[in-house]
């Protein structure tokens, strides 16, 4: 039996994410985007349930484009917001766009400040549970500001963290996963 972090095995979503995509580093701009995009979806609600509505928000949103999205203004809110297949949050959606206007001039802005702070490089906090907001505040304030300067929208700690674990600064695969120690390894092999 393959052994995850408690929460993988919440949902079929949560796994194949788990598994998958959740702690790998991630430098493509556009899919830093999608991934900081489905975190401040997830603000109040489970991530299973954001998983769930991954595909509708593919669709509406052009596969999270920034530069379709950064076109989009008020009255796109509102249609997006009568679309079934996403999250219908207005404030949620209008920092979609806003987040996509800030970044559209240069979408590599995200990745340096994503990953400069860590010198590009994955951090690994050894963990043995899940971490409480209250250890990573510190670590995450930077970041925080980083973004909030650049213009972000809903960008507050525990999203960014969110984020920062989703696409692989942090690795906070539990110790005993077996995915925490398959990570090193694909890093060294993608970046030869």
């Amino acid at each position: 039996m393959v052994k995850r972090c408690a929460w993988a095995t919440d949902s079929p979503e949560l796994l194949v994410y788990h598994d998958t995509i959740w702690g790998r580093p991630e430098k493509d701009p556009h899919k830093l985007f999608k991934a900081l995009c489905l975190e401040t979806m997830q603000a109040g609600l489970s991530f299973s349930t954001v998983l769930k509505f991954e595909d509708g928000m593919d669709q509406v949103f052009h596969n999270f484009s920034i530069d379709y999205l950064a076109k989009c203004g008020s009255a796109d809110v509102e249609r997006f917001c009568n679309d079934k297949r996403i999250i219908r949050n207005h404030a949620k959606v209008a920092a979609v766009i806003a987040n996509a206007k800030v970044l559209q001039p240069d979408p590599n802005a995200l990745v340096k400040a994503t990953w400069a702070p860590v010198n590009y490089v994955q951090m690994d906090h050894l963990l043995t549970e899940a971490p409480k907001p209250a250890t990573y505040k510190k670590f995450t304030e930077k970041f925080v500001n980083s973004f909030k300067n650049m213009g972000l929208k809903r960008v507050g700690p525990i999203t960014v963290y969110s984020y920062l674990q989703a696409v692989g600064v942090v690795n906070d695969h539990l110790i005993t996963c077996e995915f925490h120690e398959e990570l090193p390894v694909k890093n060294e092999e993608e970046s030869s």
